[in-house]
């Protein structure tokens, strides 16, 4: 590859139906791309949905240069958008509300019903159509050196695939922040599951050029599925910008006072991420007085109330008054939360379909400067082994061992398995990130030229 070929300037088509202001993870992922990209002179449009206000929640501030431009395309046909909820405009922001918990009342129905049809019927279908067009407006006028989507849902790729059949020579690389087939949240079953898969398959087989996703189970999941294809592993990171101490930060080590306060930002699954063996652990400490409820107390900031109520009614997890629900709250307060925590809970499924989840909330977590305990899964899970070779974190669902390990740190006043290896971390800048992948859109196009 020469060094003309890897520093000449870029031009790239980001399709992605997450995109800001909508207040949710997978934004941060593309949005942080797209932004260094752009401050290092690259030309990025990025191409995605109309924001309704059934998307949200939404708050979240882009931060995006200038040369950054967004193209939304409604995704809806007209007979839904006249009655659906009014549009969010770009960068407003939503408060939480009764809205909000009428919404999430939706999707969890909408949750149950993919549990058996999965991807296979989704409302940005809608999209795919309006999408391709404004994506051949977009072609027309520029000459792009690469696309690239971003799943989910399948309709980033499968605009992605359409703009491929009509300009070979693209490059096109197909983003899985989770999987398509074989998703441990929303696996289709029977017959679905074949379309599924035969989906993805029509979409990616003799289009795409390379797969990226998030962890090496997800990799080797994918490499198996399409072995015609490379697969890069390009993980989910923070933002050295959003958080320009964390080396300090990471350094200084916690110490505890004496009380614990325990943080959980996200959302809650029953029956996946679900928090009951910590809860079990706490109140099985105060029952047999050998904790105070005063010196500990659980805090959840995000959606999903009612699921988690619902566990909590369940269990009898909250007879000491201990869980604290504080709802959805913009992304500054949930960093604040975590700031002024003693302990982050990273919560995940410990079915095998889910050892390769890697959420950009871990990473977060990474350069808080605050010990992660993860309730769920073990170091054979992507986000085990990440919190292990980090030193930030121990994964734990044993009651047993949970009292233990609080009990322990009361007395010692800090958590002995913290020991963060700054180098490691480093790793997962999002700046770095953004520039591999030029590097290797520049490696395509040197071996294209040969």
């Amino acid at each position: 590859m020469s060094t003309d070929m890897s520093e000449r300037k870029k031009r790239i088509l980001l399709i992605s139906c997450f995109f800001y202001p909508q207040n949710r993870i997978p934004v941060l992922r593309i949005g942080q791309w797209a932004k260094y990209w752009a401050s290092e002179g690259h030309d990025v449009t990025v191409l995605t949905t109309k924001k309704y206000a059934f998307m949200g929640p939404f708050g979240l501030d882009p931060s995006l240069p200038e040369e950054v431009r967004v193209v939304e395309v409604p995704c809806l046909p007209q007979f839904l958008e006249r009655s659906a909820m009014p549009a969010i405009g770009h960068g407003k922001k939503q408060t939480a509300g009764k809205s909000i918990s009428t919404e999430s009342s939706i999707k969890k129905k909408v949750r149950s019903l993919r549990g058996y049809i999965g991807s296979n019927v989704d409302i940005h279908d809608f999209w795919v159509g309006p999408a391709y067009r404004a994506g051949m407006h977009l072609l027309a006028e520029n000459r792009y050196d690469a696309i690239v989507s971003s799943y989910s849902p399948p309709a980033a790729h499968l605009v992605a695939s359409k703009l491929k059949k009509k300009h070979p020579d693209l490059i096109w690389f197909a983003d899985f922040r989770d999987l398509w087939a074989n998703n441990h949240i929303t696996s289709a079953k029977g017959v679905f599951k074949w379309m599924e898969s035969a989906r993805e398959n029509r979409c990616l087989r003799g289009r795409a050029n390379a797969i990226i996703t998030v962890s090496r189970p997800l990799a080797i999941d994918l490499q198996a599925r399409h072995p015609e294809l490379p697969v890069w592993v390009i993980e989910n990171g923070f933002d050295p910008q959003e958080f320009p101490r964390w080396m300090q930060v990471v350094s200084a080590g916690p110490q505890l006072t004496g009380n614990i306060t325990i943080c959980y930002a996200g959302t809650i699954y029953p029956n996946r991420r679900d928090p009951t063996p910590l809860f079990n652990a706490v109140n099985e400490l105060i029952d047999s007085g050998e904790l105070s409820p005063e010196k500990i107390k659980i805090e959840f900031y995000g959606q999903n109330e009612q699921e988690l109520s619902e566990i909590i009614q369940r269990t009898r997890a909250n007879r000491h008054n201990i869980i604290k629900i504080k709802g959805f709250v913009t992304r500054q307060v949930s960093l604040e939360a975590q700031r002024r925590s003693d302990l982050l809970l990273l919560l995940e499924s410990g079915e095998p379909l889910a050892k390769g989840m890697l959420t950009g909330k871990v990473f977060e977590y990474l350069v808080s400067g605050i010990p992660i305990l993860a309730v769920g899964i073990d170091n054979t899970h992507a986000a085990g082994e990440l919190l292990e070779n980090t030193g930030t974190g121990y994964c734990s669902s044993d009651t047993d061992e949970l009292k233990r390990l609080l009990l322990a740190a009361i007395e010692l006043k800090h958590f002995s398995f913290y020991r963060p290896r700054k180098d490691l971390i480093a790793r997962f800048s999002r700046q770095i990130q953004a520039r591999s992948i030029i590097d290797r859109l520049a490696a395509f196009q040197g071996a294209a030229s040969c």
